[in-house]
């Protein structure tokens, strides 16, 4: 354990060492004074700590990217933010939208999305939009 508390705005000696989350959950730990501590433990229990979509990650590695936005014509049904996810260079006249999610905030709608990425993944079928696109290549319509 360090001697002082390692929050970068308090000179406090150190109290505890609490787990943190920087990519995933719990994976550092960190000295804290008690003052410090206090404001950790309320802001865990009622706050939100995230951790970096792995899906999306993996997806934007393999050379694509994401765009958020906000839907102003679904806001009123929880649907206030999408995340959408293109295939191919960072050129809309080129790249291909891949799936999309919706969330009430950013972060619900990257996680959607990743939740989204992840069942693509892992799905043994098709998606319909992978088959269109296969029909669109061959030219052939449906």
């Amino acid at each position: 354990m360090k001697e002082y508390c390692e929050n970068p705005l308090c000179e406090a000696s150190a109290f505890i060492e609490v787990a943190v989350s920087v990519t995933k959950p719990s994976d550092q730990m960190r000295t804290l004074c008690a003052t410090c501590k206090e404001s950790y433990m309320w802001g865990e229990q009622h706050g939100m700590m995230a951790s970096e979509p792995e899906n999306v990650a993996a997806f934007l590695r393999e050379g694509g990217f994401v765009v958020l936005g906000m839907n102003r014509t679904d806001a009123s049904q929880g649907a206030g933010f999408e995340a959408w996810a293109y295939q191919g260079p960072l050129d809309f006249n080129v790249a291909e939208p891949e799936r999309f999610g919706l969330g009430e905030t950013c972060l619900d709608a990257l996680r959607t999305l990743d939740r989204i990425l992840r069942e693509r993944k892992f799905s043994h079928e098709p998606h319909e939009q992978d088959e269109r696109r296969k029909q669109d290549d061959q030219g052939t319509d449906d």
